[in-house]
């Protein structure tokens, strides 16, 4: 909870405008290990704070940030990843039923310029950074075949990485009150990926890929600072370059045949206010 409440007052108190939003969609998990990509989809609910763009004073500079909060449904399984690995791991696993929940933060602030301004409309370019932590539980519903079966049993893994890019950020007016935006980011990507029940710690390496798009419509026919919005985010972190241990016992070149995807889509709703 203390890694929720810090960043979300923080942003809170140092904006002078704001979107309060509530997403609904889908987050996907795959691993990729020799051609083999087995995948975990989870419903996920996502509640976010929102600047998209805004100038500073008068100036054709501009702040942006976003905080979003991950709260995933429960999805009870019977997965076949272990099923799909069998065959390269040097241990016997079987498909079991397993209990997935994904809960965590993603967060990116940065600053741009607008090449492009008028009245109602704009164009700008900016460099972002950000973090995103990810906290993946998962938890064996029944015994399984062999060991493995008994690590699996209740376990957690925690991804933290740290992201720096570009991005680029343009609205168009068509009215004074209602207007479509759009963001797009792209940034390189390094962290850790981190399970303790068996006993690996991975850095990871990676490029990570946004895009938000939406409508924006303000109140009172653009003489109120209330507004509200609609719009649609796709996320994508892509882990391609890993490095480290994995359960003591599977050389770490055959992590450089893997890649990890970590993927979040919604549709969301939110509303706003131009302090």
């Amino acid at each position: 909870m203390k890694k929720i409440i810090l960043p979300l007052a923080l942003m809170v108190s140092s904006t002078y405008a704001m979107d309060l939003r509530y997403g609904q969609g889908d987050f996907e998990w795959g691993v990729s290990l020799f051609g083999v990509s087995p995948s975990v989809t989870i419903d996920d609910k996502i509640y976010s704070i929102n600047e998209q763009h805004k100038n500073i004073d008068d100036t054709s500079w501009y702040y942006f940030g976003n905080l979003d909060i991950h709260n995933s449904d429960q999805l009870d399984t019977v997965t076949d990843i272990a099923d799909d690995i069998s065959g390269i791991l040097p241990v016997k696993i079987a498909a079991f039923p397993t209990s997935y929940k994904v809960s965590g933060l993603d967060a990116d602030l940065g600053v741009g310029y607008d090449v492009y301004q008028d009245t109602n409309s704009y164009f700008g370019i900016g460099l972002m950074t950000g973090i995103s932590t990810p906290y993946i539980e998962m938890k064996n519903l029944v015994d399984t075949i062999g060991s493995i079966g008994k690590v699996l049993k209740d376990t957690s893994t925690d991804v933290k990485t740290y992201k720096l890019g570009l991005t680029l950020q343009g609205s168009y007016g068509f009215t004074d009150s209602f207007s479509i935006y759009g963001t797009a980011a792209i940034s390189i990507q390094t962290g850790t990926i981190k399970n303790k029940s068996i006993s690996s710690e991975l850095d990871v390496n990676g490029l990570y890929t946004a895009l938000d798009v939406g409508a924006k419509y303000s109140l009172s026919g653009g003489t109120s600072d209330l507004y509200i919005k609609v719009g649609y985010v796709y996320k994508k972190w892509n882990i391609d370059d890993i490095s480290g241990s994995f359960a003591g016992s599977i050389p770490i070149n055959i992590l450089a045949f893997s890649e990890i995807d970590m993927s979040v889509k919604y549709p969301y709703i939110g509303i706003g206010y131009n302090f």
